[in-house]
């Protein structure tokens, strides 16, 4: 039977500096990961860290992530080490200030050795990091002299779930990959927190609980908030779960969330604010709800990876390339004429967002019938 890229790799039969032996564990290959994208991306590359270390069982796994989204990955088994970068620094950052991050991961990756990398960045930077780096193996997204840094490069496909795109690093090496589900893990102190969350808050346990995440759409990148869904919408969709299903309804979210936050809670007060959570007790929270109701960001994701039913409101972003992969979550959207413009330059301008204007609450009160059962959930 003839040998897979991967297997000859690993078997040293490509020119690297590994020599793995069959039975000899510990000379093994050392993989670099690069992936600095915000929470809601390192979530939907889960399933590529799942399947990296199940190919790779006694391989070091070092992922180079930015400190702004290190608490989506802290927790995960299937990386064995982190480097940190100022990603705030490399994206925003004055010239000075980029190249001394830029060249200081330089200098540290050196003096690591790695044999193989698998750049889960488009930008070109990345690639040409690796390969300064001196890795001889180095396998990423390209496209035609984009790929001049590469060893073994992915077309990038305009219309492609994430989580497959991230997938077909991996299959570039003949690694078979299938999508599962996507995760995010949790430390001893975050699973705790769920019961001492529903007693602070006398959650019975046969009540019904829906998430809602009115906000979103900020990233160390750039700030997207045309991804909103209107906040009067959701007021109207939380006081008619309110009215209609006699729901409890958390409101999730992150600091930036804050004034869409007080502008709901000023009209519903009976909502639990937990938007001051961290990531992780976020989630936890998340495992006692019913269903998630929000925008295109990082609690979706997150919420999909938890195992609970979601329901994405979609605008100007396409849901092909961005939307859970989970069975577990469903999407609502709008067509326009111009959606998706999530790659085109005009995108974070655009002052009518008709596509999420045009949801209606009807449309997505529609969803939640279909998603939510009418029996309460007993948990």
């Amino acid at each position: 039977m003839p040998l897979t890229e991967a297997q000859q790799f690993v078997l040293g039969k490509v020119h690297s500096r590994v020599k793995f032996l069959v039975g000899n564990k510990t000379d093994i290959p050392k993989i670099l990961l690069i992936k600095l994208g915000a929470v809601g991306e390192l979530v939907m590359a889960s399933p590529f860290f799942e399947q990296l270390r199940k190919h790779f069982p006694h391989s070091e796994i070092v992922l180079v992530v930015g400190r702004s989204s290190y608490a989506a990955v802290e927790h995960n088994p299937n990386i064995n080490r982190f480097i940190l970068a100022d990603d705030l620094d490399l994206y925003h950052g004055g010239l000075i200030r980029r190249s001394l991050e830029f060249f200081g991961l330089i200098f540290k990756l050196r003096k690591e050795e790695f044999d193989l990398s698998f750049i889960l960045q488009r930008a070109v930077a990345f690639r040409l990091l690796s390969c300064l780096v001196g890795i001889p193996v180095r396998v990423g997204f390209g496209r035609g002299r984009k790929d001049f840094f590469l060893t073994h490069s992915v077309p990038s496909r305009q219309v492609r779930n994430e989580s497959e795109s991230y997938l077909d690093l991996l299959r570039k090496l003949d690694i078979p990959a299938a999508f599962e589900k996507t995760f995010y893990y949790l430390s001893d102190e975050e699973k705790d927190f769920l019961d001492l969350f529903v007693e602070r808050h006398g959650i019975a346990s046969g009540e019904q609980v829906v998430a809602v995440a009115p906000g979103g759409g900020e990233s160390t990148k750039r700030a997207m908030l045309t991804k909103r869904w209107p906040a009067q919408n959701y007021i109207e969709l939380i006081q008619r779960l309110q009215r209609e299903r006699s729901s409890r309804v958390i409101l999730v979210g992150g600091p930036g969330d804050r004034e869409i936050t007080n502008r709901i809670i000023q009209i519903s007060p009976n909502c639990l604010d937990a938007t001051d959570l961290s990531f992780g007790d976020m989630a936890s929270v998340l495992r006692r709800c019913n269903l998630f109701i929000g925008n295109d960001s990082a609690p979706h994701h997150i919420a999909a990876a938890m195992g609970i039913p979601c329901i994405g409101i979609f605008g100007p972003t396409d849901p092909r390339q961005w939307a859970p992969l989970d069975q577990n979550s469903s999407v609502v959207i709008k067509p326009v004429e111009c959606h998706p413009c999530f790659i085109d330059e005009t995108f974070p301008k655009c002052s009518h967002i008709r596509c999420l204007t045009s949801v209606t609450v009807d449309v997505v009160w529609q969803q939640l019938e279909l998603t939510l059962p009418h029996e309460k959930n007993v948990i």
